[in-house]
């Protein structure tokens, strides 16, 4: 019952969001909780904060869809920016979202036309309540391929997407990945296996030190989810 109260409380938040970066701070609490949930195998609680995490997705594309983008001024100079005062690419950017996660999320949302955004809609409340019902946690690839068919019975053979062309054969085709990869990834390795007993280990800490470990643990609680967003942004299509 306490899952389904915060549920429809943060439903009830997504549709007061104004901003992106509200969606945005949504969304990344959507995705530690999932961790959590999976952590503690509760099933059911990651249910409902996958799906969460996935309608904050969804409210982002809207957001983003209905942004103006930065038009050039009049005889004065400047520019012509939205209502909020800011333009597209900045509120993305404030968000911490990059401009082609933005369009992943505007796909989600049905696109632009009002036909395609309720055939959208209705595919979303579909795979969601298809996904309560068998138990499943939805997926940022499920509910992809639910709007998706959607789409495309109800308008038709979507264009598809443009492959990258290949790089040329004298530059490596995966970058260097950098000591700063190496480094985040090996400290979440480490703290993800490391067979510790936490409450011993805090025991163990300095009185001193303690304001600066808080401090730092609950910097990485908050940037962790960050990372996990960002590495299923990255590779969701090949999810």
């Amino acid at each position: 019952m306490a899952a389904l109260v915060r549920y429809e409380q943060a439903r009830t938040a997504l549709a007061e969001c104004a901003r992106i970066d509200e969606a945005s701070e949504i969304r990344d609490k959507a995705a530690a909780l999932a961790a959590y949930a999976r952590q503690r195998d509760d099933r059911d609680l990651e249910v409902w904060v996958r799906e969460i995490h996935l309608r904050a997705c969804v409210r982002i594309g809207e957001l983003s869809r209905e942004l103006e983008r930065a038009e050039p001024g009049g005889a004065g100079g400047g520019s012509k920016f939205p209502a909020v005062g800011t333009s597209k690419a900045q509120a993305l950017a404030d968000a911490g979202i990059s401009t082609s996660t933005a369009h992943r999320y505007e796909e989600l949302a049905g696109g632009r036309e009002e036909q395609a955004q309720a055939a959208g809609r209705a595919a979303m409340e579909a795979y969601f309540a298809q996904s309560r019902a068998e138990g499943a946690p939805p997926t940022m690839a499920g509910l992809r391929g639910a709007v998706r068919g959607a789409l495309e019975a109800t308008l038709g053979p979507l264009p598809t997407r443009p492959k990258r062309p290949a790089p040329p054969a004298e530059r490596p085709k995966v970058a260097p990945i950098g000591a700063d990869w190496a480094d985040f990834t090996a400290a979440v390795l480490t703290v993800a296996t490391l067979p510790v007993d936490f409450a011993s280990l805090a025991g163990r800490a300095p009185r001193a030190l303690l304001d600066d470990l808080r401090g730092e643990a609950r910097e990485a609680l908050r940037r962790l989810p960050l990372w996990i967003n960002a590495l299923e942004n990255e590779h969701d299509d090949t999810a």
